[in-house]
């Protein structure tokens, strides 16, 4: 499960990565480093489309016969993008943005069910280390202070702090501890493996990852890619745990108690071989309850 989002992940960064760098040796170099702050902010939500914003320069909307939608945005180095990733308590935020997709398909109801935004470290995308960690660590410490907490993933183990950093060093998927904020060594050492960091607030989840390519040559500077994946119930569990089959997907929420106490299971086993080398599990942490699931055990039979 876990194997094929990756890959899959790894080739949309790849791409995305190629476009970072051809929009820089492409832009004039007297570009505006504030042009992107006195833009207006784009907003972006789960569920109703209209809800979101697509009448912007740069938005459309592709309607396939199969019954996929895609909304979209792009922006321009010299008028990067100002997100607003959802609204209420839960919402934030996001700077120089070059990219913005929403999916959506006529046969699941809710309408949006996932966002993927492309992000630069800078309006140049090109940075220091020591500035790309700055920017992902004020960005992360924004997303938890507007009230998203860690996620884990059901199979994985429960760990905190360095140990997380270091477990994560033979386990890319692992979702990090955003308190913890390496040093520049450890920085340097884990950003070409793209850490990923998830969080999750009422009902939907959020994936924050960076990742570093030299593909443009520059001194002393690389080129970095933040990805922010934001997806409901039914893509992070239903297409999540279920990809490519259709009947599964259909019935995910019969389907995922079973996967779930699977893969716990599976954690189980690791927190015990890590306990055996000195590892500390955060038994505090516990699985965010799932609405999708409480819903349907309300529902009268």
């Amino acid at each position: 499960m876990k194997k094929s989002l990756y890959l899959m992940f790894i080739c949309g960064v790849l791409i995305a990565s190629v476009s970072i760098i051809a929009q820089y040796r492409n832009s004039s170099s007297t570009h505006n480093a504030h042009a992107d702050i006195n833009s207006p902010s784009t907003v972006l939500r789960l569920g109703e489309p209209l809800a979101s914003d697509f009448d912007a320069p740069g938005a459309s909307i592709d309607k396939h016969p199969t019954g996929a939608e895609f909304y979209q945005h792009e922006w321009v180095r010299g008028n990067l993008g100002v997100v607003q990733i959802t609204d209420g308590k839960f919402g934030f935020p996001i700077d120089n943005v070059l990219s913005a997709i929403g999916m959506a398909d006529k046969e699941v109801p809710g309408g949006i069910y996932e966002w993927s935004i492309n992000v630069g470290v800078s309006p140049e995308q090109a940075d220091t280390p020591q500035a790309a960690l700055n920017r992902m660590f004020k960005l992360l410490s924004l997303i938890r202070g507007r009230g998203w907490t860690r996620y884990i993933s059901v199979d994985d183990p429960r760990l905190t702090g360095k140990e997380a950093w270091v477990y994560a060093k033979d386990n890319s998927e692992y979702s990090l501890d955003s308190t913890y904020t390496p040093n520049l060594d450890e920085w340097k050492s884990m950003t070409k493996a793209m850490p990923q960091w998830v969080f999750q607030a009422d009902g939907n989840y959020l994936k924050v990852s960076i990742f570093e390519s030299n593909m443009g040559g520059f001194a002393d500077k690389a080129t970095y890619l933040i990805t922010v994946s934001l997806k409901n119930e039914y893509a992070f569990y239903g297409l999540g745990f279920f990809p490519r089959d259709v009947k599964k997907i259909d019935n995910w929420k019969v389907l995922l108690p079973a996967e779930l106490n699977k893969y716990h299971a599976d954690r189980l086993k690791t927190e015990v071989a890590l306990k055996a080398h000195d590892y500390t599990i955060d038994t505090a942490y516990q699985d965010p309850a799932i609405k999708a699931l409480q819903q349907s055990a309300d529902k009268p039979h």
